[in-house]
C-alpha cells in the first residue's frame, strides 16, 4: 500500500436549507499540515493541486444519515511501458499438425 496522505471529514444534510440555491449537503474536512504541504509543492512545481474525494454512506449514533468523506492528493497516473509483442517466426511445422 502506498503512503498517501489523506484527511477525513463528515458531510451532513443541510437542515437549514431554505431555497434551492442553498446546498443540499454541508460539512467539513480538516486538512493536515502534511497534506497542505504536498499540495503547495505541487503548485510550486507547476502542477494542478487536485484532490481525490471518496464518500461513504453512514448513520450517526443519533440516527442521522451523513456522508463520511476522505480526501487525498491525486497522483498522476503512471503509464506502464508497453511491451512490444514478440513475433514468432513460423517454419510451417505448427501448421502441418492436423489438430
Amino acid at each position: 500500500m502506498d503512503n498517501r496522505l489523506q484527511s477525513d471529514g463528515a458531510i451532513y444534510t443541510n437542515d437549514y436549507k431554505k431555497t434551492e440555491k442553498q446546498p443540499d449537503w454541508t460539512g467539513k474536512v480538516e486538512l493536515s499540515k502534511d497534506l497542505l504541504k504536498q499540495l503547495v509543492e505541487k503548485v510550486k512545481a507547476g502542477d494542478i493541486a487536485e484532490l481525490r474525494v471518496a464518500l461513504w454512506d453512514r448513520t450517526s449514533k443519533a440516527g442521522k444519515e451523513y456522508k463520511y468523506a476522505r480526501l487525498d492528493v491525486a497522483e498522476a497516473k503512471k503509464e506502464e511501458p508497453k511491451v512490444e509483442e514478440q513475433v514468432e517466426e513460423k517454419d510451417g511445422f505448427e501448421e502441418s499438425i492436423p489438430f
